[in-house]
């Protein structure tokens, strides 16, 4: 099979020296240390240092601040059976995590598993595949990964299908098999039923990479209240529910999205007066939360990301401070305090800093008890630390 678009080969030259980073394993190189040349998108290209040394192959972006990315290290081609041992090796990697109980991963998740712009989950059958930007879009060929799939025997696969961002007018469409309920798709979390319409919802119809911090907070939540903020489809507010919470309250902006969070709390057979669906921005929510003098056993605030980019870096922390602390605000003292980001942007160092800053703002002090990230089904290159995106601190609070 072939995987991407190997035919006319151009060649870059690097104006910046990154090649250290490069020959470490670092597969991004931006658009400010390479030359500018006249290019399609996903054109295939050789990277070569100031000096004329060949650094890597990979795919060109001539229209975007990620220039470059980097598919074989040295002088060495690639091909389309070093596309099919990467995927096996995922897959191999992975699927101990699909049990009786978890019916849900992430097959390939980008330069993680060595695919650069390649993403695919899996929900009980149906592989969702995404490509990062047109670029990526350009390089790959989509139905030749949806072919692999089918074919192979460690995940029964029924259908793939190939999601593009909602803002699209083609959002996506089936690449092999069939399924008849995309805009219903029910499969298992850690034993939890989940209903997901994969057309319509963000990424690629669900967050697996909070997973494992949900089946924490189903640990956590016995006899307590809780509210989640920015809480989606209400993954976190079902895990407590069936962690014996007294009271859970889901807060989002999107009435889709508030809907589906009491679905998922009802076909889970959740107790619907313990379930409290609030569509309100989580911001305005916070505030009058605040002036009634409401407080939650535990808060769980998982914002979007607010740094899509280098550039909102600055502007990305002030919002998370503001949000952190003005969430701190309603944990009763003692309570406890869930604090997320998505930013790869945002580093684990930064996002404890500014968690500590909200404490300082909301003069609260605060007790870690665990910190942790992505699942291993989402790795990354050890060279590549803006992958190592996600970020979850929960800590015990108080006031004095």
């Amino acid at each position: 099979m072939n995987y991407f678009e190997g035919g006319k080969t151009i060649r870059l030259k690097l104006i910046r020296d990154v090649s250290k980073h490069i020959k470490r394993g670092n597969p991004w190189v931006f658009s400010d240390a390479v030359e500018k040349i006249k290019a399609a998108d996903g054109a295939y290209a050789i990277l070569s240092s100031p000096k004329g040394e060949v650094l890597a192959w990979g795919y060109y972006s001539p229209t975007t601040n990620l220039a470059f990315r980097a598919l074989t290290l040295g002088d060495k081609k690639f091909s389309d059976d070093t596309v099919e041992r990467r995927i096996h090796r995922a897959i191999e990697n992975k699927k101990h995590l699909m049990t009786r109980e978890n019916k849900c991963l992430r097959v390939l998740n980008g330069e993680g598993d060595e695919l650069p712009g390649v993403v695919a989950d899996y929900y009980d059958g149906v592989v969702v595949l995404k490509l990062d930007g047109t670029a990526s879009e350009a390089f790959w060929k989509k139905e030749a990964f949806a072919e692999y799939f089918m074919k192979q025997t460690d995940l029964p696969v029924s259908c793939v299908y190939f999601k593009r961002k909602n803002k699209e007018e083609e959002k996506g469409m089936i690449l092999a098999g069939a399924c008849d309920n995309l805009t219903d798709l029910e499969f298992l979390e850690h034993g939890v039923k989940f209903r997901t319409n994969i057309i319509d919802a963000a990424k690629t119809g669900f967050f697996l990479d909070q997973r494992e911090n949900r089946n924490f907070i189903r640990s956590v939540a016995k006899d307590k209240t809780l509210l989640n903020l920015f809480g989606y489809t209400g993954g976190f507010s079902v895990y407590a529910g069936l962690g014996g919470a007294k009271k859970v309250t889901t807060v989002d902006i999107a009435p889709h999205a508030i809907k589906a969070s009491d679905h998922n709390w009802e076909i889970n057979l959740l107790s619907p007066e313990l379930h409290e669906a609030i569509c309100e921005d989580a911001f305005k929510f916070v505030e009058k939360a605040q002036a009634e003098k409401k407080t939650w056993d535990i808060v769980i605030t998982d914002p979007p990301s607010f740094a899509p980019n280098q550039k909102a870096r600055e502007t990305a922390k002030e919002a998370y401070i503001k949000i952190f602390a003005d969430s701190l605000k309603l944990v009763r003292d003692g309570g406890f305090f869930a604090a997320s980001s998505c930013s790869g942007h945002i580093s684990f160092d930064e996002f404890m800093d500014i968690v500590q800053e909200a404490l300082s703002k909301s003069r609260r002090r605060g007790k870690v008890l665990l910190v942790k990230g992505q699942p291993e089904d989402h790795p990354f290159p050890l060279a590549l630390p803006e992958m190592r995106y996600l970020k979850f601190v929960y800590l015990q609070t108080f006031k004095d």
